[in-house]
């Protein structure tokens, strides 16, 4: 089953401009409903205002940046990872493996293939 046959809302958080808008393009173009924010501070007050949980976060992590942290600590703390799940991408050579309060850890850059499958393949259906 793709995207198409089950419309999914993906929540893409990256703190780079033309990387968001990639994502966002890519995303789209595959079906998916897509809210895009730079920083995991905006995405937690998006998350607050939404009638429905996403699918999926799409979360560019830094292990040293104390925001992304605190963003999957509230997750974990709101009990939201067990229905909300974190793909985590990362261009920091510190991070290999996925950190708890993520589904998965992808290093950047990524294929566009493998990201796709990652997508669908931790995306809650709901």
């Amino acid at each position: 089953m793709d995207a198409l046959d089950n419309p999914s809302t993906v929540l893409v958080v990256e703190s780079y401009d033309d990387l968001r808008e990639a994502l966002t393009a890519l995303l789209v173009l595959e079906g998916y409903t897509v809210l895009s924010v730079a920083s995991a501070r905006q995405a937690l007050d998006v998350l607050s205002r939404l009638p429905d949980i996403p699918s999926l976060v799409l979360l560019s992590l830094m292990l040293r940046n104390p925001e992304d942290q605190r963003f999957l600590t509230r997750l974990r703390n709101l009990d939201l990872t067990s229905r909300l799940p974190v793909l985590a991408l990362t261009a920091d050579p510190d991070l290999q493996a996925a950190p708890p309060g993520t589904v998965c850890l992808l290093g950047k850059p990524v294929r566009t293939e493998v990201l796709l499958a990652a997508v669908d393949r931790y995306r809650t259906r709901h």
